[in-house]
């Protein structure tokens, strides 16, 4: 009888059990919180004979939209286990801008001279802006419950083609794929997931930064 009565309790308290602290309005305000000094989310312009395009577009005109799904729960008698994703997806803006500002740098130290006054169309085809906070959650019933939270990129790496113009004829092309790094991070019990969250942004946008460069390295080369 004992049991029975526990066993009520437990499914009567699951909906609050199964209910994690870190929301996807949370992980959204954060990143927002972050970004907020940051005036180039809008597009970027481009000057010269360089022309930078995509057909990523952000449609909602939010930083970030974040889901939250629920996955492998073990409800037992005395240890109960469960997962939340947050999976959140950046303005691919964001990671556009670093990349035309890389260019850019880029086409003042010989990219321009390179050309040789031809025309060059880059396309952002693929660029990462997506990350998962992992919140791997335990529970003794009554007794005790604890955290494992991890942060990594949950994307695909860098892809861009380009078009070299002469007079409107099409004089090479070609496409160049850098591949994302891999950046888990446990978060461990004790670390605050908004500075975990924090630092990984500001390594994303280093991140972004590097993948960018290694593109346009590429593509000194093969012009």
């Amino acid at each position: 009888m004992q049991r029975l009565w526990i066993t009520f309790a437990i499914l009567l308290l699951s909906p609050v059990l199964f209910t994690s602290c870190l929301t996807s309005k949370k992980v959204d305000r954060q990143v927002t919180k972050y970004y907020s000094d940051v005036p180039e989310i809008k597009k970027k312009k481009q000057d010269g004979n360089i022309s930078i395009t995509s057909s990523l577009e952000n449609t909602n005109g939010q930083i970030s939209t974040t889901e939250t799904k629920t996955s492998n729960m073990l409800p037992l008698i005395v240890y109960w286990k469960w997962d939340y994703t947050n999976t959140c997806t950046l303005d691919p803006q964001i990671p556009i801008n670093n990349f035309k500002k890389t260019v850019d740098t880029y086409a003042k130290k010989g990219l321009i001279a390179k050309l040789a006054g031809q025309n060059l169309e880059l396309s952002i085809d693929k660029i990462p802006h997506k990350f998962q906070l992992l919140d791997k959650a335990h529970l003794i019933p009554f007794i005790v419950g604890w955290d494992d939270v991890s942060i990594k990129a949950s994307d695909m790496e860098m892809t861009v083609s380009y078009r070299v113009l002469k007079d409107n004829v099409e004089m090479k092309k070609g496409i160049i794929s850098i591949p994302s790094f891999n950046d888990k991070e446990s978060l461990g019990m004790y670390k605050s997931w908004k500075k975990a969250t924090n630092e990984y942004l500001t390594q994303f946008d280093e991140n972004i930064s590097t993948m960018s460069k290694l593109v346009v390295d590429k593509l000194m080369n093969e012009l």
